[in-house]
């Protein structure tokens, strides 16, 4: 079940950050079909680790392109990415240590969160790249 779709809309015409953004909503969708399928917590908690090493691994890619090229809006734009890493790890743990049980809220947050930093901060990103 597609529970976030990475759309033409989210594309921004970038190969490189596309492709992990695709990458990103298929773990978010695996993660959605492994917390609907009751599916151990070990398997969710190695979903939820992948995410997390994939989130540092596509944000720092970004990083370099913006610090590459100058980008003006890096500072912001990497606070933001370190806030969700910071997000992603915690919840991480909390899975991890028992005390959270992966719902819809956390899926919403995460679809949200993509979604709206793909179509705004990402979007100035890659027009600045492509002006480059």
């Amino acid at each position: 079940m597609t529970f976030v779709q990475f759309s033409e809309e989210l594309h921004l015409g970038h190969a490189v950050i596309d492709a992990q953004h695709a990458s990103l909503f298929d773990t978010v969708n695996q993660l959605h079909d492994d917390m609907l399928a009751g599916n151990s917590r070990q398997q969710l908690a190695r979903v939820l680790a992948f995410l997390r090493s994939y989130t540092v691994e596509h944000f720092a890619t970004e990083e370099a392109f913006m610090a590459e090229t100058g980008y003006p809006g890096m500072a912001l734009h990497k606070a933001q990415h370190d806030d969700l890493v910071r997000q992603v790890q915690e919840l991480e743990e909390k899975h991890t240590a028992g005390s959270l049980t992966l719902s819809i809220t956390v899926m919403v947050f995460l679809r949200d969160w993509l979604a709206q930093h793909i179509s705004v901060d990402d979007r100035k990103l890659a027009q600045h790249l492509e002006a480059r």
